[in-house]
C-alpha cells in the first residue's frame, strides 16, 4: 500500500514537473518574437530625417500651402487687371442684316443728299474708348487690388505658420514616443529578467505563485504599452508624412527622427513679444489690411456717385446690297455721365462705411487676442520649464529607488510588490519627463506662433 502511494506521488510530481516545463516552453515561444523585436535597432525601421528636412519637404510639397501660393499669384494678376483699366479700350464690331422690306440704313444727310435704302446691308466699326475721369474708381481699384494681394500673402504666411507649427509638434511627439518606447523596452527587459528569476525561486519554493503571477501581469501590461506605443508611432508617422505632402499608403513607411528631443533656451519678454507679433503675426496683418480694404472699398463706392468722362474715336464702314452702296465715316468725341439719383449707390456707400467700422472692431479683437496669446505662451513656457526640472529630479529618485528594490529582491530581503511598485514608478517618472520635454517644446511653438516668429525653425 505504501509502495503504491509512493509511486502515485512520484507520478504526480513528474506530471507537475512536466506541466511546468510545458508552460515555460509556451511562455518562451510566445515572448520570443516580441523579445526579438525589442532588440532590433530602432533606426532600422525607416529613414532618418531631421526637423529641417521635414519642414523643407512640407513647405515644398504640402497641397494647402501650394494652394495659398496660387491665391497670391491670382492676386498679382488682379493687380494687372486693375491697372489695365487705365489704358484705352479698342473694340471691333460687325453686323450683317437681311430684311423683308428695304430700310434707310444710311439716313439722309440733307435735302439734296437722300437716304440710302436696301433690304440687305452690312457694317463694321473700330472704336476706341479712353477713360478720362471715373471718380477715382480706377486708381482706387489698383490700390485695392494691391492690398488684396497683400492679404493673400498674409493668408499664405498664416498657412505657412500652421504647417510649420503642426510639423514641429508632430515631429517632437514622434521623438517623445521614441523615448517612451525605449523606456518601455528597458522596463520590459527588466521585468522579463525578474520573471525568469521569480520562476527559479518559485520552482525551489522560495516565493508564492501569486508573486510570480504579479510579475507576469506586469509584464503583460508592459507588452500592451509597447503595442500601443507602436500604433501611436505609426499614426504620428502617417501624420508627419501627410504634412510633408507625401502620398499615404495603406501602411506608411516608418520614419525615424534624427534630431533629439532637447530643451532649447529661449528668452521671453512681454513687450518685445507683443511688438514682434504686431510686425510679423499674419492674423494681425490680415485684420489691419482689412481696415485698409474697407477704407478703399468705401472710396470706390463713393466714386460711383461722381461724374464719369470718357473720350472716344472710331471708324464706321457701311455696305448696301440692293442696290449696292458703300460709305465710310469716322467719329470722335467726349462722353459725360452724371449719376443724378440711384438709390443702390447710396446703400452701397453706407454698407461700406459699416464694413469699415466692423473691420476696426475686428482689428481691436485681434489685438486683444494677440495680447492674451502672448501672455499665455509666456506663462506656459515658465510652467513647462519648471516641470522639466522637477521631472529630472523625479527620474533620479525613481531610478535609485528601483535599483535599491532590485538589490533587496536579489538578496531575498525585498518584497515583490515593492519591487513592482518601484519599477512602475520609474517608468512613470520617465514618461513624465518626456511629456514635460514635449510640453516645453510645444510651449516654444506656441510662443513663436503667438509672436509670428515660427520662421526661426527654418534657420
Amino acid at each position: 500500500m505504501i509502495t503504491k502511494m509512493s509511486r502515485r506521488a512520484e507520478y504526480t510530481c513528474e506530471i507537475d514537473i512536466w506541466e511546468r516545463s510545458v508552460m515555460k516552453l509556451i511562455s518562451f515561444i510566445s515572448f520570443l518574437p516580441f523579445s526579438l523585436m525589442l532588440f532590433l535597432p530602432f533606426a532600422a525601421y525607416g529613414e532618418a530625417l531631421s526637423l529641417k528636412d521635414c519642414l523643407s519637404a512640407a513647405l515644398a510639397n504640402n497641397p494647402a500651402i501650394n494652394e495659398a501660393r496660387l491665391n497670391v499669384a491670382a492676386g498679382e494678376q488682379g493687380i494687372i487687371s486693375a491697372e489695365g483699366k487705365h489704358f484705352p479700350r479698342l473694340s471691333l464690331d460687325a453686323n450683317l442684316t437681311r430684311r423683308q422690306d428695304p430700310i434707310a440704313y444710311i439716313p439722309a444727310q440733307s435735302a439734296k443728299i437722300s437716304a440710302h435704302f436696301s433690304d440687305g446691308y452690312a457694317s463694321w466699326s473700330l472704336m476706341m474708348t479712353v477713360p478720362l475721369y471715373q471718380g477715382g474708381q480706377i486708381t482706387t481699384g489698383v490700390e485695392l487690388a494691391g492690398l488684396r494681394t497683400r492679404l493673400q500673402e498674409s493668408s499664405l504666411a498664416l498657412t505657412r505658420n500652421d504647417l510649420i507649427a503642426n510639423t514641429v509638434n508632430t515631429y517632437n511627439k514622434l521623438l517623445q514616443t521614441g523615448k517612451l518606447k525605449a523606456a518601455s523596452q528597458a522596463s520590459f527587459r527588466a521585468l522579463d529578467e525578474q520573471r525568469k528569476n521569480a520562476q527559479l525561486l518559485f520552482d525551489v519554493g522560495r516565493i508564492a505563485r501569486v508573486d510570480l503571477l504579479k510579475i507576469e501581469v506586469q509584464l503583460a501590461n508592459e507588452k500592451q504599452r509597447l503595442l500601443s506605443l507602436d500604433e501611436a508611432d505609426k499614426t504620428l508617422t502617417a501624420t508627419l508624412r501627410f504634412l510633408m505632402g507625401q502620398q499615404q499608403d495603406a501602411l506608411p513607411a516608418a520614419l525615424t527622427p534624427a534630431d533629439p528631443l532637447t530643451m532649447p533656451s529661449i528668452e521671453a519678454d512681454f513687450m518685445s513679444a507683443l511688438n514682434a507679433a504686431r510686425m510679423n503675426r499674419p492674423e494681425y496683418l490680415v485684420a489691419r489690411y482689412g481696415v485698409d480694404e474697407a477704407e478703399l472699398s468705401q472710396r470706390v463706392a463713393g466714386g460711383k456717385m461722381l461724374p464719369a468722362v470718357n473720350g472716344f474715336a472710331g471708324y464706321l464702314d457701311q455696305y448696301g446690297f440692293s442696290p449696292g452702296y458703300q460709305e465710310g465715316n469716322w467719329v470722335a468725341g467726349i462722353n459725360l455721365s452724371i449719376p443724378l439719383f440711384e438709390r443702390s449707390l447710396y446703400a452701397d456707400y453706407k454698407r461700406e462705411k459699416i464694413q469699415k467700422s466692423r473691420a476696426g472692431q475686428r482689428l481691436l479683437s485681434v489685438e486683444n487676442q494677440m495680447r492674451l496669446d502672448v501672455q499665455t505662451a509666456i506663462s506656459s513656457l515658465e510652467e513647462s520649464r519648471n516641470r522639466v526640472a522637477t521631472a529630472e529630479k523625479a527620474i533620479a529618485q525613481a531610478d535609485e529607488s528601483f535599483r535599491i528594490e532590485q538589490e533587496k529582491h536579489k538578496s531575498g530581503a525585498g518584497i515583490m510588490s515593492d519591487l513592482l511598485l518601484a519599477q512602475a514608478a520609474d517608468m512613470t517618472a520617465a514618461a513624465n519627463h518626456t511629456q514635460a520635454l514635449f510640453d516645453y517644446n510645444a510651449a516654444i511653438v506656441a510662443y513663436r506662433r503667438a509672436t509670428g516668429t515660427l520662421e526661426e525653425y527654418l534657420k
